[in-house]
């Protein structure tokens, strides 16, 4: 999928006259391409009384693992916790909404100077891989990223050779 053709063509409005992207994905919280496969799985073998009751639950349980990073303070804190595209520009981060319909980005949720960053590591899965942004303060983002997009690893590299250009080491 040419998640880099997606952000120009739908979402190049919000780059830079000047800007270049180096890479773009569609990213999701960890943990959440499995919780909602299960979920998927069971809500087609029961009815909508007990799939109400795990959406109540996956909300609790979601709730309570942002409230623990929220209350910290962190930068991590800030991260948009849905499914969304991430943009890898030669001078910023892009976060925008993911239209499930058409699989677009859609309305920009975030930006981020590549300094707000200390760098991303990936381990490869068979069908996703994880990811982990580690925020200037210390604290890290753990990501889901679907390998349908191409090589995690390829982002890391982008991303942190982008890095590298603004640290003044």
């Amino acid at each position: 999928v040419n998640f880099i053709g997606k952000v120009q063509k739908k979402a190049g409005h919000d780059l830079l006259a000047d800007e270049t992207i180096l890479d773009a994905r569609v990213i999701q919280p960890a943990g959440m391409t499995v919780r909602n496969a299960i979920i998927a799985g069971v809500t087609q073998q029961t009815n909508a009384v007990i799939d109400q009751r795990i959406q109540r639950w996956r909300f609790r349980a979601e709730n309570a693992d942002r409230a623990e990073v929220e209350a910290s303070g962190a930068m991590a804190a800030e991260f948009p916790t849905a499914k969304c595209f991430f943009t890898l520009t030669d001078r910023r981060v892009l976060v925008h909404s993911f239209a499930a319909m058409t699989g677009n980005p859609k309305e920009l949720l975030a930006t981020y100077d590549l300094t707000d960053f200390a760098g991303m590591e990936a381990a490869a899965g068979k069908l996703v891989s994880k990811l982990t942004l580690y925020m200037a303060d210390g604290s890290n983002v753990p990501l889901d990223v679907m390998k349908g997009g191409g090589d995690p690893q390829a982002l890391v590299d982008a991303f942190n050779a982008a890095l590298a250009r603004f640290d003044p080491a």
